[in-house]
C-alpha cells in the first residue's frame, strides 16, 4: 500500500477525496449559507438573473456569483435534487487538496511532505464542514490556494512563465468572484510577506507577483463595476452595509483566534506543537520550508485578528499554511531514529486520544430516541469499524509505527465520513419535523411572506414569495402567506376586515431540536396561512 501511494500519490489523493466528500451530501439539512447560494443559483435558471443575482426575486450582491454560477451548471439536470447543490462545493474541496499538494511540491521539491500537506488539509475539521456552512468560503480560499500555486511555480521555473502567470490571474479573479477579496487578504497577503522575507527574490519574482496580483484583482473586479454601473443604488447601500459589518458586528476581542490550531480536528495537538518554531527548528528536514510556513500560519492569524468581526470559519485559510507545518513536523517525527521527548508526549497522548474517540462509538445509542433496525444494522458496522481503526492504533501505539498511525488517522476521518455521516438521519429530535417542501407550493399559487423569510424556507417552499402588506397591497381571491411562529400574533392584530383564514398548517423545521426545546427557535417554524378575500 505505501509503494502505491509514494508511485500514485495524486491517484491515492483523489481516491481519498471520494471518500472523504462524496458521501452523505443529503443527510444533513441545509445551512443558511448553502441556501443563499441555492436559491442564487436556481434563480439563474428559473429567471435569467447570470449578472444582476437575485434571492427571492430581490437584488442579492452580497456575495459575487461564481459559486452560483458552477452550481446552477449541475442542478440545471434537476433542480429538486440536493446532491446536485452540494457536489460543486465537494468536487472544489477536493480541488484544494490536489492544488495544495503540488503547492507543497513546488514550494519544497518533497513529494512526501506535499502529500502529508494534502492530507493533513483534507481531513482538518473546519476544512471538511465548510462545505455545508459556509460554501463561498471553500470557492474562494481554493482558487486562492490555485493562483499561489501557478504564481509560485512562475517564480520557481520560468519555463511556461507567461501560461503560470495567466492561470494564477484566473484562479485569483475566481477567488474574489468567489467572496470577494477576503482570501486576498487572509490567505494570498500573508502567504506573499512570508515568501518574500524568507527566500531570495529578484526584481522578476516581484513584478510576476505584482502582476498576478493586479490583473487578477481587475478580472475579479469585473462583476462588481458591471453591478455598480447598472444598479448603483442598491448596490451602494448593500456594499455599505457589508463593509460596516466588518467593525460593527460579531465584534470579538484580539486574542479571540488564538485557539485556531483546534480548527485542524483531529490534527489539533501535532498542530500545536508544530507551532514551537525554535524547538522544532533545527529537528525538521528543510529549515526554510519550516520558517516559511510558521511565519504564514502566524501573520495569517494575526491579520485575521485586527479585524473587529469574527468568526471561527473564518480560520480557514489558517488551516492552510498549518497543515503544511503540521506535514513538516510528522515528517521528522516519523523519518528520525531517535523521537525527542516533547515529541514522545505530543504522540502518546495525540493517539491516545484517538483511540478514545474510536472506541467511544459505543455510547451512540444513547444518544438516539429511535432504534429502528436501519439505525442498528449502521451501528454495528460503524463500530466493526471503529474497533478496527482502534485495534491498528493499539497494535502500533509506539514511535517506531508513526507511519501507520498517520495513516490509521486518515482512516478515522473517511470511516466518519462516509459511514458515520450516514447516522446523521438517525439524530432527528424533533417528531413534528417538516419543512416547507412538504406545503407543495407551485408557482400558480399567489404566495406572500410576512416582514421577514429566512432563505432556508425560501429555498424549501420552492417558490417566489412577495412580502404582503396590506397598507400598499390588498391580494384578492386565495391566496397564501408564510410566517414565522414569533410573528403570527401581530399577523392576525392587523388581518384587515374582509379576509378570512381558510387554513393553518404548521412547518417546524427544527431537525436536531426537540419539540419542546423548539420555541427557543421560533424563527424556524413557519406558519403557511391560506387567506381568502
Amino acid at each position: 500500500m505505501s509503494k502505491f501511494i509514494n508511485k500514485h500519490p495524486l491517484v491515492f489523493l483523489i481516491l481519498f477525496c471520494i471518500l472523504a466528500y462524496g458521501f452523505n451530501l443529503t443527510g444533513l439539512p441545509i445551512s443558511i449559507m448553502e441556501a443563499r447560494n441555492f436559491n442564487v443559483a436556481k434563480e439563474m435558471l428559473t429567471g435569467g438573473n447570470w449578472f444582476l443575482t437575485t434571492m427571492n426575486a430581490v437584488p442579492r450582491y452580497e456575495k459575487p456569483p461564481l459559486p452560483s454560477w458552477i452550481t446552477s451548471a449541475f442542478i440545471s439536470f434537476d433542480l429538486n435534487s440536493l446532491f446536485l447543490y452540494r457536489i460543486p462545493t465537494s468536487l472544489i474541496a477536493a480541488l484544494g487538496v490536489i492544488f495544495i499538494y503540488f503547492l507543497t511540491k513546488v514550494l519544497s521539491n518533497r513529494k512526501q511532505i506535499a502529500l502529508m500537506s494534502a492530507l493533513i488539509l483534507g481531513t482538518s475539521f473546519y476544512y471538511i464542514t465548510i462545505r455545508f456552512e459556509a460554501p463561498s468560503d471553500t470557492y474562494t480560499h481554493v482558487f486562492m490556494i490555485g493562483s499561489l500555486l501557478f504564481m509560485a511555480k512562475a517564480i520557481k521555473n520560468k519555463q511556461y512563465l507567461i501560461l503560470n502567470i495567466c492561470l494564477a490571474i484566473v484562479f485569483l479573479g475566481c477567488s474574489i468572484l468567489s467572496k470577494g477579496p477576503v482570501s486576498l487578504y487572509a490567505l494570498y497577503l500573508p502567504f506573499i510577506i512570508a515568501y518574500f522575507i524568507v527566500y531570495k527574490n529578484t526584481k522578476q519574482n516581484y513584478l510576476i507577483s505584482l502582476i498576478s496580483l493586479v490583473m487578477g484583482f481587475g478580472l475579479g473586479a469585473i462583476w462588481y463595476i458591471y453591478v455598480r454601473v447598472e444598479d448603483p443604488a442598491v448596490f451602494t447601500k448593500i456594499a455599505s452595509k457589508e463593509t460596516s459589518n466588518w467593525a460593527s458586528y460579531n465584534v470579538r476581542p484580539f486574542y479571540y483566534y488564538w485557539s485556531f490550531f483546534i480548527q485542524s480536528g483531529v490534527w489539533t495537538i501535532p498542530a500545536l506543537l508544530s507551532l514551537f518554531y525554535p524547538y522544532f527548528k533545527a529537528k525538521v528536514i528543510d529549515k526554510k520550508l519550516y520558517q516559511f510556513s510558521w511565519l504564514w500560519t502566524a501573520l495569517a492569524v494575526i491579520l485575521l485578528s485586527v479585524i473587529p468581526e469574527k468568526k471561527s470559519r473564518y480560520l480557514v485559510p489558517v488551516l492552510i499554511p498549518l497543515a503544511l507545518n503540521t506535514a513538516q513536523l510528522i515528517h521528522y517525527q516519523i523519518k528520525t531514529k531517535k523521537l525527542d521527548k516533547v515529541s514522545q508526549i505530543g504522540m502518546k497522548f495525540h493517539y491516545l486520544l484517538l483511540l478514545i474517540i474510536g472506541i467511544s462509538v459505543v455510547t451512540v445509542p444513547y444518544f438516539i430516541e429511535v432504534r429502528t433496525t436501519e439505525f442498528w444494522v449502521w451501528y454495528y458496522c460503524l463500530v466493526l469499524l471503529m474497533f478496527g481503526f482502534g485495534a491498528a492504533v493499539f497494535f502500533n501505539y509506539s514511535p517506531l509505527h508513526l507511519k501507520k498511525l498517520f495513516y490509521a488517522t486518515l482512516v478515522l476521518i473517511t470511516i466518519i465520513t462516509s459511514v458515520g455521516l450516514y447516522g446523521i438521519k438517525f439524530m432527528q429530535q424533533n417528531n413534528d419535523y417538516r419543512t416547507l417542501a412538504e406545503a407543495n407550493l407551485n408557482k400558480d399559487d399567489q404566495v406572500y411572506y410576512f416582514k421577514t423569510i429566512r432563505p432556508e424556507a425560501i429555498w424549501e417552499s420552492g417558490v417566489i414569495s412577495k412580502p404582503i402588506n396590506f397598507e400598499d397591497n390588498q391580494p384578492e381571491g386565495v391566496f397564501k402567506v408564510i410566517i414565522e411562529k414569533y410573528r403570527i400574533a401581530e399577523f392576525k392584530e392587523i388581518l384587515p376586515v374582509g379576509y378570512s383564514i381558510q387554513k393553518i398548517e404548521i412547518y417546524d423545521r427544527n431537525f436536531f431540536i426537540s419539540k419542546e426545546k423548539s420555541r427557543h427557535k421560533d424563527n424556524h417554524v413557519n406558519y403557511v396561512l391560506t387567506l381568502k378575500y
